[in-house]
This record gives structure tokens, C-alpha cells and sequence, in this order.
């Protein structure tokens, strides 16, 4: 099948400094797909959303600070179509998502990963000294005196340093994420199925509008406590409304009417 695609970079730019290609492309009959619909591919290890909406042409945009990347079609575009317009433009896809994922790292505090005696570590935007001690017995975690006290076996190696760390930050996001969660299922009159936490080098967060699951990133327990709510909102509202439109930010700024400074604190690397 011959398929003809004429695009162009509008060189235009929408709320947050977003990276938008939009392109007029033909339609195709197979794999019909309906307004509202929502569909993921991955492209060289890139997740790409792709949402069915009643526009007239593809519109292709990557959103800071993660580098999310969206192509909203055409009701009844195939996926095959999307597809192919998503592989022709994917050296522009990775050069403007690796300009917002290296603006987004260098943001970030360190992530205290050398794990040095009296190296410095956060949590919950507060600045500890790391104390290493070891010591017979389960491994933990203790603050005390402006200190975060780590124990730890005798002759423990690096890696499993980090790895008990990883762990720790992962409980305190989730005993913290879930009363949250169960605050703004009650607020959005909806529920949140599966809550996941993980380190994520891209995302503060994630969702599956279909399954109805959340994914947060464990880093923030690092920073503010303030960002973590802010992210948990962000991630439900889009099981409500799938992207960054005009409907989403209405909804965002309903809830959290201050988003706007709370998101540019975050992406700044305000602890």
C-alpha cells in the first residue's frame, strides 16, 4: 500500500515549553480507530501515546520535564499510519526528549548514590549527614540528630548498600503515596487499582488510564512532600483525561490551582 505523508515543523510552542511537529498525512481504511481511543507504541526503547481525536491532522508533541511524547490522530487513522509517521520523525522525537531529560537531570539534587560516610542525602527536602555504621544484624535506616544513620552488616559491598537504600526510599514513598491516593480517589470519585514504585531516571510518574494503576517515582522521596502530591493529582487526572490538552489543565488547575509554580519548583531541583 502506498501511503503519503506531507509534514512540517511549525516551529510553534504550547504551555511549558512543549516541542510540538505536526503533520497533514492521508488516512487509511484498515485498523479504524475511534475519538478517545488510546493506543501505546515503542519506538527505540521510546513509549509514544497515541490518542484518537476529532482533528484533522497528526500533531506530534514532547512535554517537559520527562520528555513524554504524544501523538494525538485523527479519528480513523490505522495504527500502521501512526506508526510510520512516529519512525520518520524519531531523530526529531530523540533530540528534543534528550533536551529535556538533561535540563530535567541537571535539576535534580544528587541522589546521594556514592553512599560515602558523611556524604550529603535527602529526604523529604531536608539535607541529612549520611552516618555509615556496621553492625551484626538486619540492615536499617534511622534519623536522628540531623543524621541519617545507615546499618548495615560488616563488609556489605556497595551495590547492596544501594540496593537497601533503593528499598527504603520505595517504603517511605508508599506509606506516604497511599493515604493520598485514597484522599483524591474519595475528591475525583474514582479508584486507583495497583500503586507501583520504582526508580525511574525519566519520570516522576506514569499511569494506565485502562488498567487504572499508578507508577511514582521513588526520588521523591528526596524532595518536597508537596511534589509528591502534586504528581500523584497530575497522574490521576489523566486516567480522567488522557492528555495534555485544554481539558486536562483545566482540571489541574481546579484542583491544584498553584500547579504551575509547584511543577517549575520540581523541574528546578528545589529539594
Amino acid at each position: 500500500m502506498f501511503l503519503r505523508t506531507i509534514s512540517r515543523l511549525t516551529g510553534s510552542r504550547c504551555s511549558g515549553d512543549c516541542q510540538i511537529f505536526q503533520g497533514y498525512v492521508t488516512l487509511t481504511k484498515g485498523g479504524m480507530m475511534k475519538a478517545g481511543e488510546f493506543y501505546t507504541l515503542t519506538l527505540a526503547g521510546i513509549p509514544i501515546e497515541a490518542v484518537y481525536r476529532n482533528v484533522k491532522s497528526m500533531r506530534l508533541t514532547v512535554y517537559p520535564p520527562d520528555g513524554r511524547v504524544l501523538i494525538a490522530a485523527p479519528a480513523g487513522t490505522s495504527l500502521i499510519l501512526i506508526k510510520n509517521f512516529a519512525v520518520n520523525k524519531l531523530t526529531w522525537i530523540k533530540k528534543h526528549r534528550d533536551r529535556f531529560l538533561q535540563k530535567t537531570s541537571a535539576a535534580r539534587p544528587a541522589p546521594g548514590g556514592t553512599l560515602k560516610n558523611h556524604s550529603k542525602v535527602f529526604l523529604w527536602g531536608d539535607a541529612y549527614e549520611l552516618e555509615l555504621i556496621e553492625r551484626r544484624g538486619n540492615p536499617k535506616i534511622i534519623i536522628e540528630d540531623g543524621l541519617m544513620k545507615m546499618y548495615v552488616r560488616p563488609l556489605s559491598t556497595k551495590a547492596k548498600k544501594l540496593e537497601f537504600m533503593d528499598k527504603w526510599y520505595r517504603r517511605i514513598i508508599k506509606e506516604a503515596a497511599e493515604p493520598l491516593i485514597k484522599k483524591w480517589e474519595t475528591i475525583l470519585n474514582m479508584e486507583i487499582n495497583k500503586l507501583y514504585i520504582r526508580k525511574m531516571k525519566s519520570h516522576w510518574g506514569s499511569c494506565n488510564y485502562q488498567r487504572q494503576t499508578l507508577r511514582l517515582n521513588s526520588e521523591l522521596a528526596k524532595r518536597n512532600p508537596v511534589f509528591l502530591e502534586y504528581v500523584i493529582v497530575h497522574e490521576m487526572l489523566h486516567i480522567i483525561e488522557s492528555g495534555h490538552n485544554k481539558d486536562f489543565y483545566r482540571l489541574l488547575s481546579k484542583f491544584i490551582p498553584d500547579w504551575k509554580m509547584i511543577r517549575k519548583k520540581l523541574n528546578s531541583g528545589e529539594p
